[in-house]
């Protein structure tokens, strides 16, 4: 098992970060939220929900960070299939306002646009835009917001739907903003994970009831 990062000082030595694995890649709301609640961290961004869990219930990570429910759209039905099975220990809670955005290369030519690729929460959460928007687009669940922002870096005739985060770490074009059909009373909960036996740090809170705005980052 991973040593816990709350664990006592050893010789005067302060303990190390936390090593935290999250819904990955950089720039997802996930990782926003693990930034949130655990301040400076080892980060472990993990391809799919399902590698979260692995990696904690392995003890290649202390604590782990997945979505699991938003106010518009219901469960996240990965994370609650592997909460049914799971060993681990939920830890704490965290609520995001989530802001999406709509996204391009800054390469693509806007009226050549063919497809938009996101999550398929965030693709539930953006439905009507997209249908009154861009009724004929083909849309294309990825694992993740942030992976569809990779995916747009590349295909100049996509549109990715995530972050505004995700305009600064992979240099995309915002082509739109706060497209979600729920306006501002958007927001998802996001769940801490850990086993048992580790301790959460003591300057963790077990939840944090104030929701953080993602709607605004940069």
């Amino acid at each position: 098992m991973a040593t816990s990062a709350a664990s006592t000082a050893v010789n005067g030595m302060h303990p190390a970060p936390p090593r935290v694995a999250f819904l990955g890649p950089i720039g997802t709301y996930t990782h926003q939220a693990t930034s949130e609640f655990f301040g400076a961290c080892e980060l472990a961004p993990q391809a799919r929900i399902a590698d979260v869990f692995t990696a904690v219930s392995s003890g290649s990570a202390s604590y782990g960070v997945v979505p699991i429910e938003n106010s518009s759209f219901g469960p996240v039905a990965e994370s609650t299939e592997q909460l049914r099975t799971t060993e681990l220990s939920v830890r704490g809670m965290l609520a995001l306002r989530i802001g999406h955005a709509l996204m391009a290369s800054r390469k693509a030519e806007k009226g050549k646009l063919k497809r938009v690729f996101s999550h398929e929460q965030a693709i539930g959460q953006c439905r009507r835009y997209l249908d009154e928007r861009y009724p004929d687009i083909e849309i294309i669940p990825v694992n993740s917001t942030a992976q569809a922002a990779e995916r747009a870096v590349d295909d100049l005739e996509a549109l990715a739907i995530c972050s505004l985060k995700c305009a600064e770490v992979y240099d995309l074009d915002v082509v739109d903003t706060d497209i979600q059909d729920a306006g501002e009373a958007n927001t998802t909960r996001f769940i801490v994970l850990s086993h048992s036996s580790v301790p959460l740090p003591s300057r963790y809170p077990i939840s944090r009831p104030a929701t953080v705005d993602t709607a605004s980052e940069q």
